[in-house]
């Protein structure tokens, strides 16, 4: 199938980029560092240990959080979880952002269009090729770490396993924007700011309108600022992954609304992409 070969063909230029050959390094280097550490120990007992030993609200009459059978690993995990999350959005987009631009340079679309293969077949098969790369960097380090800590301590957290899935499709939600943005300016680095930087500004935005909204209104209800702010969030993909993953490893209620909206706002954003590529006059 010719997608599958796209697909191939994506990840081959992935693995033969240094960048992504260097992860692949830093996660082992991770994960052996990982082993000697877990043989400690003092680690050992300390990761072990329940994690309200280690939370103090200096308020001891105040009620503590649900933390029944919690251990200080399981914020390790959280932690590990959102730094991975971040990691795979800004560093991964920065990688694979080229996988795309680089179709509509001079000579290559001359000879991709010449072949007889529909246009969003090449979007479609850079960006799943893409995808894949991220699925196995995070799945080879989340792996690494799960097994060393499983056979070390005796903690099998498959919280922390499931967290592969979540951090792949944060990526894949933001990586359909760059690649939209990509597919419309034929710019790698301006797709990337521009994402990025929308990324940055959504995590402020809802935030700033309310504190505007209190400003203009003197009062705490939702206004017209939030309200806008709001529905800005729900243009941008992988907002609130992050508290998922953490109730996720905590073993606590998941709401799965940034699941289905990062995984449909991925859907649409890509099929635009295919769109628009099929109808650019090159």
């Amino acid at each position: 199938m010719k997608l599958l070969a796209i697909i191939e063909a994506t990840v081959r230029e992935g693995i033969a980029r240094k960048t992504i050959l260097g992860m692949f390094i830093v996660s082992t280097v991770t994960i052996l560092l990982a082993v000697f550490l877990f043989q400690l120990n003092a680690v050992q007992h300390g990761l072990l240990a329940p994690a309200s030993d280690h939370i103090h609200n200096g308020r001891p009459n105040a009620p503590q959080p649900q933390l029944l059978g919690v251990t200080l690993l399981d914020f390790i995990w959280m932690g590990v979880s959102a730094f991975l999350l971040g990691i795979c959005i800004f560093l991964g987009s920065f990688v694979t952002a080229g996988f795309i631009t680089s179709l509509m340079e001079k000579g290559t679309i001359d000879l991709l269009l010449s072949k007889p293969v529909d246009r969003w077949v090449y979007i479609a098969g850079r960006y799943l090729g893409a995808v894949l790369i991220i699925l196995a960097e995070v799945a080879y380090l989340v792996l690494g770490l799960w097994l060393v800590a499983g056979f070390s301590l005796g903690a099998w957290n498959m919280g922390f396993l499931l967290s592969i899935l979540t951090i792949t499709l944060a990526f894949a939600g933001v990586y359909s924007l760059v690649t939209l943005f990509g597919v419309l300016t034929r710019s790698s680095w301006f797709a990337i700011i521009i994402v990025l930087a929308l990324y940055v500004l959504v995590g402020f935005i809802i935030p700033l309108g309310e504190f505007i909204d209190r400003l203009m209104n003197g009062e705490t209800t939702q206004g017209i600022l939030t309200t806008i702010a709001t529905g800005m969030r729900y243009l941008m993909p992988a907002r609130g992954l992050n508290t998922t993953i953490s109730s996720v490893i905590l073993s606590q209620p998941v709401t799965l609304t940034p699941l289905f909206v990062t995984a449909g706002l991925a859907i649409v954003y890509l099929a635009m992409s295919c769109f628009v590529f099929s109808k650019k006059e090159f």
